[in-house]
């Protein structure tokens, strides 16, 4: 058989390979996959059934290559930019990570964008302090880093990139930028000198969900997104944290903490189930390895709880309890759990020494919560019982949580933040989003004074739909 016969035959296999392998494939669409013609695809393969007796037989050579003892083989991995073979192909998740070491996963999406676009391509993810974009992959004509991108923490808020553009345009003239999206959210960017030749809509597409789960097997991206070093405990929060942005059932979330590189005992969280969508802030007493190790646990104990089907009750009993089980008499956590219902726009919470909830209305006015207030996990007598708040929050409001870093942080000219700082802020946020609300208020904390933070600052932005 002819070489060029040769990798037709071998394209249409491992085109049958990932469809075949998920779902009933038709011939029509394997000759589509393979980039070959259907007569070329008869001609090699006169039947579905013949097809699916080559890759029966390719899997057993496979498997007689196998040592007899042998339980666990490597990856035939593939140096970066060489998925593509003779010809560009459009990525796969799955390809890309059984055929690429994850420490590659960057160069190899660079590759093939650069195959694609024919331009120079660059690969660039946000610190984890949401100031700069750092050069994960792609050449040194590119700069190693782009200060201020509008970010929370690692991820860019999309309502800020049109202004963003403008100013990458001025730094590199001509740059086309495509984002990499994932659930609503921009993880990274591909930065192109020059208009692409292809599109990379889809490359960004699949690069962002396999960047994401590369980072679950390699420290080298998570490593790219640190300009300096984390304190253990800041670092033990960075793997706490949920995504930044997120959608749930009618509205958005978004969440901000300060500093990310040594912040030790505050902690967010929110996440859609079932039941509806929980969010939760807390700030664990004292700071660094202590205080990030006593939030990590309180935080097992929401999770382990929610994940066993309990109610707002008996998750802050079980933080209570994990608290007290320490048996310290200066560890203590103040927090607020809450559960967001959209279908009746029930917003139900139980705070423990917190700062109390503030919902901004259209109209720009804020206010705080009335509640039920509890003392602070792990002090006074065992509670009997939690007795939980509820407010409807309708279409247009927002609903800001923060911990007492942020009413706290000290302005330049003395006096604090406080909830006035809050208010002036969310009315300079430009659009009404949880994201960019979130924004506007984590840079007039930064900028209200020049000296770092005297403790962490962490909030939470919901904006109901």
């Amino acid at each position: 058989m002819r070489a060029d016969a040769l990798a037709s035959r071998e394209r249409i296999l491992e085109a049958a390979l990932v469809i075949a392998g998920e779902r009933g494939f038709s011939m029509a669409e394997i000759a589509d996959a393979a980039g070959v013609g259907r007569s070329t695809l008869y001609r090699h393969f006169p039947t579905r059934e013949a097809l699916r007796d080559a890759l029966s037989q390719r899997g057993a050579r496979a498997a007689e290559r196998l040592a007899p003892d042998q339980r666990v083989t490597p990856l035939p991995y593939q140096a970066p930019g060489q998925l593509g073979r003779d010809q560009p192909l459009s990525l796969e998740v799955t390809r890309v990570l059984d055929e690429v070491p994850p420490h590659l996963v960057p160069d190899q999406l660079v590759s093939e964008a650069r195959r694609a676009a024919g331009v120079p391509v660059a690969l660039y993810v946000v610190d984890i302090d949401g100031s700069h974009l750092l050069r994960l992959a792609g050449s040194d004509e590119f700069p190693q880093d782009i200060a201020a991108p509008p970010a929370l923490g690692p991820e860019i808020v999309p309502e800020g990139l049109p202004a963003f553009y403008e100013r990458l345009d001025e730094m590199l003239p001509g740059c086309v930028v495509e984002p990499l999206w994932l659930r609503g959210r921009v993880t990274a960017l591909l930065l192109c000198i020059g208009t692409p030749h292809s599109p990379l809509a889809d490359i960004a597409k699949q690069g962002a969900a396999a960047l994401e789960l590369a980072g679950d097997y390699t420290d080298s991206i998570e490593e790219a997104r640190r300009r300096k070093p984390t304190t253990p405990a800041a670092e033990i929060q960075q793997n706490l944290f949920p995504p930044r942005i997120a959608r749930v059932a009618g509205a958005q979330l978004a969440g901000v903490l300060l500093p990310s590189y040594e912040v030790g005992g505050d902690w967010f969280d929110f996440v859609e189930n079932r039941d509806g969508a929980w969010l939760a802030i807390a700030d664990a007493s004292g700071n660094g390895p202590t205080a990030a190790g006593l939030g990590a646990a309180v935080l097992g104990a929401l999770r382990a709880a929610r994940r066993a089907g309990g109610e707002l009750e008996q998750a802050l009993d079980l933080m209570d309890d994990t608290v007290r089980r320490l048996e310290h008499p200066d560890l203590f956590v103040t927090a607020i759990v809450a559960r967001w219902r959209a279908a009746t726009g029930s917003l139900r919470w139980v705070n423990c020494g917190h700062p109390s909830p503030l919902v901004l209305d259209p109209d720009g006015a804020l206010v705080e919560l009335e509640e039920t207030p509890h003392p602070a996990l792990g002090t006074g007598p065992r509670p009997a019982g939690f007795a939980v708040s509820e407010r409807r929050l309708r279409s247009g409001e927002r609903l800001i949580l923060i911990t007492d870093g942020v009413t706290a942080r000290e302005v330049q000219g003395g006096g604090r933040f406080g909830v006035d700082g809050i208010a002036a802020a969310v009315q300079a946020a430009e659009s009404p989003t949880a994201a960019d609300t979130a924004m506007s208020i984590q840079s007039a904390i930064t900028d209200s004074w020049t000296e770092p933070l005297q403790d962490d600052a962490t909030l939470v932005v919901m904006a109901v739909g």
